[in-house]
């Protein structure tokens, strides 16, 4: 959950929207969100190499949004979609919304 007083959670939320400015890693969040992926499966897709998939993997780890595992042989690595990042985001954007209020009612 995003602490607004918490220099941490400042910073943690800076680098996932840091993250998510590049269509690249947004494109892989979402290809995440479908379910785990190799970096073999992110070449089919994407306009990339496998030296800047990893790279992207790295720093989408570092913030939250995406663990390693296995495939189900226990050879292949995959990436995983984490909803850490996505939670403290979305927390964020809910205290927003909050403040924000409703601006249908503010109308009325």
């Amino acid at each position: 959950m995003f602490d607004a007083e918490n220099p941490d959670s400042q910073l943690f939320l800076s680098r996932v929207f840091q993250c998510l400015a590049n269509p690249n890693t947004r494109k892989i969040v979402e290809l995440l969100a479908l379910g785990p992926r190799s970096v073999g499966e992110f070449l089919q897709v994407l306009d990339s190499t496998e030296t800047r998939i990893k790279a992207a993997m790295t720093v989408l780890q570092t913030v939250g949004l995406v663990t390693e595992g296995k495939d189900r042989g226990g050879t292949t690595t995959v990436y995983l979609l984490n909803r850490m990042g996505l939670n403290l985001a979305q927390s964020w954007l809910g205290r927003v919304d909050a403040i924000a209020g409703d601006p249908v009612k503010s109308e009325s």
